[in-house]
């Protein structure tokens, strides 16, 4: 008799019987649906953060091209940025690009955080907290 053979009487009636393992099987289904919807989540937040960098650094390269001058040498600060992107300068555009760039995995692991917080699954709660933490220690110093 096989492992599995052996664990599948036990599950049943751990579960009580028949009824147990149809409502087991719905959770997993339930689960299976969340699982889904988080990924489409992270899916789009994704894809939004990739086409909202692409389209600040192209429409960046197009402003440049059009005004000539330099292309900057360092990435100025949000505020500075977007100011810059007010007055149509290249800069914010590109400093701006790059910082959408960057928060898009940040904005990801955030996300995560709360999902892990909502299924109650602290020990990832903690895992994924520290590595937001690392992520935004790297971000403070590489600014400063």
């Amino acid at each position: 008799m096989s492992l599995r053979a052996r664990e599948e009487p036990k599950a049943a009636a751990d579960t009580g019987g028949t009824r147990g393992t149809a409502r087991a099987a719905a959770h997993g289904a339930a689960r299976s649906r969340e699982a889904a919807a988080i990924d489409r989540l992270v899916y789009r937040v994704l894809a939004v953060g990739l086409v909202v960098s692409a389209a600040l650094l192209v429409t960046g390269m197009v402003v440049w091209a059009v005004h000539g001058g330099r292309l900057p040498g360092s990435v100025a600060g949000p505020w500075r940025a977007t100011r810059q992107l007010v007055g149509l300068q290249p800069e914010g555009f590109f400093s701006l690009g790059l910082l959408a760039l960057v928060l898009t995995p940040v904005v990801r692991v955030a996300g995560s955080v709360a999902v892990f917080a909502k299924e109650r699954d602290w020990r990832y709660v903690l895992i994924t907290s520290g590595v937001l933490a690392a992520m935004i220690a790297g971000l403070v110093v590489g600014a400063g």
